[in-house]
C-alpha cells in the first residue's frame, strides 16, 4: 500500500509539475511563478526517489535519504518566492505590520512544536535530520500565513494570491503530519488521508495560483 501510495503521488506532483511547464515557461513569466513550479517539480523527483527505493528495497530506510531533499527543495523554492521582493512589497518593516508578523509565527511555531515532541522521545540522528526539514518547511510556512492575514497593497496583488498562499501553508502542514505519522507509525489510514490530501495539492498547486496570476493584468 506504501508503494501503491507513492506511486500514486508521484504521478499526480508530475501531473502538477508538467502543467506548470507547459503553462509558464512557453512565455516571459515573472520568476515568482516560475519559482512555484520548480517547487512542485522539486516535490515530485523526492517522491520519485521514495518511490523507487520502495521498488528496489521494499522500504525506505535509514536516517537520512536522498528523496528528503526533494521536500526540502520544494519549501526552499516556496519560501524563496515569497521572501525578499514579494514580501517587501506587502510589509515595509514598520510598526503597522508587528501584529501581522507575530500571528504569521503561529505557524512555524505549531511545526517545530510538533517537532519537539518527535525530538522528546529521544534524540537521534534521524531526528536532528527531520529537525532541519522542519526548519525549512516553518520558514515556508511563516510567509504563507503571513501573505494571507496581511492588510492587501493596492491592486491587490497579495489578494488574489491568498488561495494559493492556504494551499501552500496546507501543504506544509501536510508534510509536517506525514513526518508525524512515519515517525510514530500511526495507522495506514492516516497515512492514505495525508497522501490523498497531498495528491489534490500537487494536482491543485499551479491551477490555483495560475487563476490569481492572471488578475495581476486584468
Amino acid at each position: 500500500m506504501n508503494l501503491v501510495l507513492s506511486i500514486i503521488l508521484t504521478v499526480c506532483a508530475a501531473i502538477g509539475f508538467g502543467y506548470g511547464l507547459f503553462r509558464f515557461f512557453r512565455e516571459d513569466e515573472a520568476l515568482y511563478v516560475r519559482m512555484i513550479v520548480f517547487a512542485v517539480g522539486s516535490a515530485m523527483f523526492g517522491r520519485l526517489i521514495e518511490t523507487l527505493q520502495l521498488l528496489v528495497n521494499g522500504q525506505i530506510s535509514g536516517s537520512f535519504h536522498i528523496g528528503m531533499l526533494g521536500t526540502a527543495g520544494s519549501f526552499l523554492f516556496l519560501f524563496s518566492a515569497n521572501y525578499g521582493q514579494m514580501d517587501s512589497l506587502v510589509d515595509d518593516g514598520s510598526k503597522q505590520f508587528r501584529k501581522t508578523r507575530i500571528i504569521a509565527l503561529i505557524a512555524p511555531i505549531v511545526m517545530i512544536a510538533m517537532w519537539g515532541v518527535l525530538a522528546s522521545k529521544g534524540f537521534t540522528a534521524k531526528t536532528a535530520i527531520i529537525g532541519i526539514e522542519t526548519l525549512i518547511i516553518a520558514m515556508a510556512a511563516y510567509y504563507h500565513l503571513k501573505h494571507i492575514i496581511i492588510k492587501d497593497i493596492d491592486f491587490g496583488l497579495i489578494r488574489v494570491l491568498r488561495n494559493y498562499n492556504i494551499l501552500a501553508l496546507v501543504y506544509a502542514f501536510l508534510c509536517m503530519a506525514e513526518i508525524m505519522i512515519k515517525s510514530f507509525h500511526l495507522s495506514l489510514v492516516f497515512v492514505i488521508i495525508v497522501y490523498v490530501l497531498q495528491c489534490a495539492v500537487m494536482l491543485a498547486f499551479v491551477p490555483v495560483l495560475e487563476r490569481g496570476v492572471n488578475k495581476w493584468t486584468i
